[in-house]
Order: C-alpha cells, then sequence, then structure tokens
C-alpha cells in the first residue's frame, strides 16, 4: 500500500478517534451536572456532594492498576467501545431509575451512587487504554503537541455538555440529560468499533483474547515490573510525589465552583458557568501549548503553573468571592495553568517501557490519587465547620509550597524539543 494510502487510513482513523473522544466527553460534561444535581435535591448536604465528587478518584485508586493491564494486553479499540457502551447502558438504567421515582425520595440515594460508580469505574478503565494509544501514534517531540490539541478538544466538548445541561435541567429535570448522556457514551461506542491498532506497534503487544492461568501470573509479574519502574526511573517518582500531593488541593478547588455559585445566589447556570470558565482557560491554555515550538522545560512549568494558582487563590481569598465576575477570570486563569502540566505527562507517557507503559500510569494514577477522596470529602465537612475564606486560604498555602518542593526537585529538569 501506498505510503499515502497509509497516511490517509491513519488520519481517517485519528480523526474518528477524536470524535469519539469529543462525544464521550460530552456525556461526561452532561452526567456531571445531572448527578450533582440529584444528590443536591436528594440530600441538600455539602458532605454529600463532596463524597459524589470524590467517587471518581476512589474508582481510580481501586480499578486503575486493572486498567493498565488491560492497556498493555486487549485491543484497545474494542476495550473502549465496551466501556463506553458500559457507561451509555448504566447512565439509561439511572434514567430509567429516576423516571419511576419522579419525587426523588431520600431513600434512592445508594443506588443513585453506586450507577454513577459504575459510569465513573468505566471512565478509570479507559484512561490507561486511551493515553497508551495516543503514544502509538506519534514521537514523544510530537506528543505534547498532539496531547494539547486533544485535551482541548476534548476539554471543549466537556464544556458544551456542562453549559447546555446546567441552562436547563432546572425546566427539563435531569431524567432527560441522563438519556442524552446516555446516548453520547452509545454513540461514542460506535464510533470505536472499527478503530484498529497502529502497525508498527502490533509486534510489540501481545493483544489476548483467552485467560490463562501462565497469561494471568505473567500479566500480574508485570505489574510487579511496572511498579519496579517507578524506582528506577527518578522522573516518574518525582512527578508522581508532585501530583500525589497536588491533587488535594487541586480538587479542593475544582469543587468549589458549586459553592461559590449557590453563595452568589446564581444557582446551577451559575455554576455550569464557572466550571465552563475553569475547562476554557485549559482549552486556550493547551492550544497555546500545542501550537508553541520550542523547549518545553518541565521543572519550570510546574513551579509556574503551583505558583499562579497560589496567586489566584490569594486574590480569591481577598474578597472577590462578593463578585461573580471577579471569580470567572479568576477560575479561567486556574483553569489556564492546567495546560502547564501536559508536557510532564506526555514525557510520563513515553518514559515508561512499551509493553508495560499501561501499568506505569495506571500505577500513576492509584499513587497519584491516594489522598483525593480525603479532600473532596474534606471539603464538605470543612464546609460545615468553616467558611470559604479560611480554606481558600489553605489552599493558598498548600499550592504556594508545591511551588518551593517542585524547584527544589532535580529528578523534575527535563525538557522536551519539538521536532517535525
Amino acid at each position: 500500500m501506498p505510503n499515502r494510502v497509509i497516511s490517509l487510513v491513519v488520519k481517517t482513523q485519528r480523526g474518528r478517534l477524536n470524535f469519539s473522544k469529543m462525544s464521550a466527553q460530552s456525556g461526561v460534561g452532561v452526567r456531571y451536572i445531572a448527578v450533582l444535581y440529584v444528590i443536591y435535591h436528594l440530600t441538600h448536604s455539602p458532605l454529600a456532594i463532596g463524597a459524589t465528587l470524590g467517587i471518581p478518584s476512589v474508582t481510580q485508586i481501586l480499578l486503575a492498576p486493572v486498567g493498565g493491564i488491560a492497556a498493555d494486553y486487549i485491543h484497545r479499540p474494542r476495550f473502549i467501545a465496551m466501556l463506553y457502551g458500559l457507561s451509555g447502558l448504566t447512565l439509561g438504567v439511572l434514567w430509567f431509575f429516576l423516571l419511576s421515582n419522579a419525587s426523588l425520595p431520600s431513600s434512592i440515594l445508594p443506588e443513585v451512587y453506586a450507577l454513577y460508580g459504575i459510569t465513573a469505574a468505566a471512565d478509570t478503565l479507559v484512561g490507561p487504554a486511551y493515553a497508551t494509544w495516543m503514544t502509538d501514534w506519534v514521537a514523544e517531540g510530537a506528543l505534547v503537541r498532539w496531547e494539547g490539541m486533544v485535551n482541548a478538544l476534548s476539554q471543549a466538548a466537556w464544556l458544551f455538555g456542562v453549559l447546555l445541561t446546567g441552562f436547563t435541567i432546572t425546566d427539563l429535570g435531569p431524567e432527560a440529560w441522563l438519556l442524552i448522556s446516555a446516548t453520547l457514551f452509545m454513540i461514542a461506542a460506535f464510533m470505536m468499533v472499527y478503530q484498529f491498532e497502529p502497525r508498527r506497534t502490533e509486534s510489540n503487544r501481545t493483544v489476548r483474547t483467552t485467560w490463562t492461568l501462565p497469561a494471568i501470573r505473567q500479566m500480574i509479574d508485570s505489574l510487579f515490573l511496572a511498579g519496579k519502574h517507578f524506582g528506577t526511573h527518578p522522573f516518574l517518582w518525582a512527578f508522581v510525589l508532585i501530583i500525589g500531593l497536588s491533587n488535594v488541593p487541586h480538587n479542593m478547588l475544582l469543587s468549589l465552583p458549586f459553592f461559590l455559585s449557590m453563595h452568589l445566589r446564581h444557582g446551577y447556570g451559575g455554576f455550569s458557568v464557572l466550571e465552563a470558565c475553569v475547562v476554557v482557560g485549559s482549552v486556550l491554555g493547551n492550544l497555546w501549548i500545542a501550537k508553541r515550538i520550542a523547549i518545553h522545560r518541565i521543572r519550570d512549568l510546574l513551579v509556574l503553573a503551583f505558583f499562579t494558582q497560589s496567586v489566584i487563590c490569594l486574590i480569591l481569598w481577598m474578597g472577590s468571592r462578593s463578585s461573580f465576575i471577579t471569580v470567572l477570570i479568576l477560575l479561567t486563569l486556574y483553569g489556564s495553568t492546567d495546560a502547564l502540566f501536559t508536557p510532564a505527562y506526555a514525557h510520563l507517557s513515553a518514559a515508561a517501557p512499551q509493553r508495560v507503559r499501561g501499568q506505569v500510569l495506571g500505577l500513576f494514577n492509584v499513587i497519584a490519587l491516594l489522598a483525593t477522596p480525603i479532600g473532596t470529602v474534606g471539603l464538605g465537612w470543612l464546609l460545615t465547620i468553616s467558611s470559604l475564606a479560611h480554606i481558600i486560604l489553605g489552599l493558598m498555602v498548600a499550592f504556594g509550597a508545591l511551588a518551593f518542593l517542585s524547584h527544589r526537585m532535580a529528578a523534575l529538569k527535563y525538557d522536551i524539543q519539538y521536532k517535525d
């Protein structure tokens, strides 16, 4: 087959991969607002909201190694299609369940949590498969650009789902939007059915269709090999430490828009706008990263990210909570700092050995997210005994300390040169 034809097929597959990802991300955005709406109307409890926001982190901790093994041993396109389909079916069940309990009695709270946990588990398992697949399309030098563009597109799709749902859910109710979310996931699943693995990596990966005892033992051994790799690669353990520490204040701050909107009396529409600002900032930042042709100095970018986040929290603490417009601007700036982490994640993906790459990424997610559920549930608890101002002040100090720690870690000093 001529090289030009091969290139066209690859681009076509890449395009379908992107559209599938965007459809699923739109479904995630719709699901996010709809589930929070249901939980809040069932409980009116900040603690229950904090627990809901912590569920994705819990599933990451429990299932990320499984997702890593699957990424290394299973045909990834089919696996992703199956998980998107599972999310769609689960949200369909949740839609039917709420339709049968239109008055939303508090007794259905465990069932809502359980069904939401299943969709969050599917998201967790998709992550390593998708990340390792991206590293097969392009080399590390171009991976920063590629991830920046894909992040921008998928976050824009998520933003579309969040905004549309936030402004209409009070009138339409959560049932309609859960059905729409289920449909978007099913579309994403169907678009993945005929995807293929890149030829250049097929010879290096074993796609298993049977599960025998020796095969399972080999998978367990490879998981230990992936864990051992963290101890022999300074960048990996340094980055996992920084992300593990930063995920607590990061997720606490990302949980604040719901409470800020309710505090400023802007309701779900205001909440979706605040969430949108974070995503808009991230999209713009990732586009900047994707377009920039230069050396990405990872340690300097991390220090800049944490320092900027600390300053943003300082301004937020100084009284901007009384101004909705000021909060919009600050959260947009905070979202833009997300792009400063993209080169580090690109190097994380490329530095792992290819045959255990998915498992390295899975273990990374487990370690990095260990304390995150405590942070999100803790935020809900803190809001019952403290104020937003005290919490934001604590976040400012935490981000400042992370900037100092990142600057002192020599293992993070790594540069990526973009090459065409």
